[in-house]
């Protein structure tokens, strides 16, 4: 099945109530954004997402987004990770640490409270997409083969120095990492989520789905 964008104002289908979505510029170079997209029972579509450092919000969706349907993502699975990020939100009071760095333990417990809480822990924007989607049995990628580039170093190390204004505790464990960890991009969380059918998705199959992604939020843009 083709990978297809919706634009925001484009209502959900009757029957689904999350997708991911996405927002940002169409050039190669340019920052993307991700998180999920959840319409509550009277119809108000809400967008949780980890924005910045102690940033997991929930905020009323807006028309720069576009949205992609899950294909893998059966009614009853959708449910439960809807009701764990309600749960997170409450949980946590919106601190979810925002890190460079994404390990292969697991971030919360079984009642979704999040236990690794120390100063290299955290998520990008689509790292916490990819964790929650794996808490619930949709482990999309194979993150070994995500490739360390110095793009990427580059990009960590921007975040670290201009964007996050991190506590020093947090900055000075999360510049020890730099470099030792692969950038996963939000249009390739969603790349990864179109295509996945139960197996770990490799970076060379997932690389051309994020052009994919982008393509189609140029192709929304311009009409």
């Amino acid at each position: 099945m083709k990978l297809q964008l919706a634009k925001y104002d484009a209502a959900l289908p009757d029957d689904v109530y999350l997708a991911l979505a996405i927002t940002g510029g169409v050039e190669d170079d340019d920052q993307r954004h991700t998180g999920f997209l959840v319409r509550s029972f009277d119809d108000e579509n809400f967008l949780f997402h980890l924005g910045f450092n102690n940033g997991y919000r929930k905020n009323r969706m807006g028309s720069k987004y576009d949205y992609l349907l899950v294909p893998a993502l059966e009614p009853e699975t959708a449910n439960s990770i809807i009701t764990f990020l309600v749960m997170l939100l409450e949980n946590t009071g919106g601190n979810v640490q925002y890190s460079i760095a994404w390990e292969s333990e697991e971030y919360f417990d079984a009642d979704g409270k999040l236990m690794k809480v120390a100063a290299v822990d955290g998520f990008t924007c689509a790292t916490f997409v990819l964790e929650t989607m794996k808490r619930y049995g949709l482990d999309l990628v194979d993150r070994q083969t995500w490739p360390l580039t110095e793009g990427n170093k580059d990009w960590q190390i921007d975040m670290l120095n201009n964007k996050l204004q991190l506590p020093v505790e947090q900055y000075l464990a999360q510049f020890d990492v730099v470099g030792k960890y692969p950038r996963i991009k939000p249009e390739e969380a969603l790349g990864a989520a179109h295509y996945y059918v139960g197996d770990l998705l490799p970076y060379p199959k997932v690389a051309p789905a994020a052009v994919e992604v982008v393509s189609e939020m140029r192709r929304l843009k311009a009409e």
